[in-house]
This record gives structure tokens, sequence and C-alpha cells, in this order.
């Protein structure tokens, strides 16, 4: 014969038995129907980015940040006529310098500098993290139409030759002790964007 007390005692059993049952089915169901490759899903702003698909993210980020930095310290050189407290040694090296040099004396020579802004839009056409040092290649359609060359006393345009005002250029850029540098630069003078 069963006592009430006994009885009390089973069915406390089985609530608790089917309270776990009822929760390890939640847990089950819960995780086996969500994509375990999905990122989980949150609300508010505290949620942070997922991953990057492209592996080399970081690296295309940091070397574009180069090449702007590379850009704004050639202006600097072209509209001042020197590379003094300009950064461009930072981010330019081998052949770039060379060329950046190059063109400055000419502007010196012929009493012009550069003003105004050239239009970007560099895309990273190759990167070969594998090689040492590190290797990429940007191609950019440089739109120089409001950046002109103008006479450094009056301020005047100076007439060039070349009326084509974008061209494509490609830049060579080797990773070196760490940090992005653009090694050389060739621009397209037949070959128009």
């Amino acid at each position: 014969m069963t006592t009430e007390r006994q009885h009390t005692h089973t069915a406390r059993r089985r609530l608790l038995a089917a309270a776990a049952i009822a929760a390890t089915i939640t847990v089950v169901t819960t995780g086996c129907t969500k994509d375990p490759k999905a990122a989980p899903t949150t609300s508010g702003s505290s949620a942070s980015p997922s991953p990057s698909a492209d592996p080399q993210e970081a690296e295309k980020t940091a070397l574009l940040g180069v090449y702007r930095t590379f850009w704004d310290s050639q202006k600097k050189v072209y509209a001042t006529g020197s590379v003094k407290d300009t950064g461009i040694e930072k981010v330019a090296t081998d052949k770039a310098y060379s060329k950046i040099q190059a063109t400055r004396a000419y502007y010196v020579d012929n009493g012009s500098v550069m003003k105004g802004e050239p239009v970007l839009s560099p895309v990273i056409s190759a990167m070969d993290m594998s090689k040492t040092p590190p290797a990429s290649t940007i191609t950019d359609c440089v739109d120089t139409t409001a950046y002109i060359q103008v006479n450094k006393e009056t301020g005047e345009p100076v007439k060039t030759l070349d009326t084509k005002r974008r061209h494509v250029t490609t830049y060579t850029a080797l990773k070196i002790g760490g940090a992005w540098q653009i090694r050389d630069l060739e621009i397209d003078r037949d070959a128009t964007c």
C-alpha cells in the first residue's frame, strides 16, 4: 500500500524529471535549429563586426592608408618645392622617391608648383603576403582635372602638353620593417580612365 508521503515524493520526482527533460529539449532543439556557422544575433550597438571574408583585409586597409599618406606628402612636395617636413621619405622609397624628386626639381626649375586636389580611386589589384618582403600593386585612375601646375609667382596655370587629365597609374608597394612603402609608380599616359 502506497502512503501519501510516498505518493507526494514520487509526484515531485516526476515533475523534476519532466522539467529537466523539457529544459534539455529546449537547449537541444535551439542549438540544432541555428546554423553553427552563423554569427549570433544580438540587438543594440554592442554587436561586434563579423570577421572579414578576406584574410588580407587588414593589410589592404593599412596599405590604402599609406597610399593616401603618400599622396598627401607628394602634394606637399609639389606645392612647396621641397621634401622637408613632408613625410615623403616615410612612405616612398626606391624609384617612387626618385621620381618624386625628379618631378619636384622640374617644377622648381620652371618656377611652378602644383595647386588643387587630385581625385583618387585606388584599388589593390594584387597582394602577395608570402613573398619576402610582402608585395602589392595598387591601380588607380588619377584625375588631375582640379590639380594643376601653376606659376609660383603669379598663380597662373601653366600650359602643358598633356591635355588628358585622367590617367591609369600603377603603384608597386613593399612591406619593409613591418610598414608598407610605395616603391615605384608608372603613369600610363596613353590609357585614360
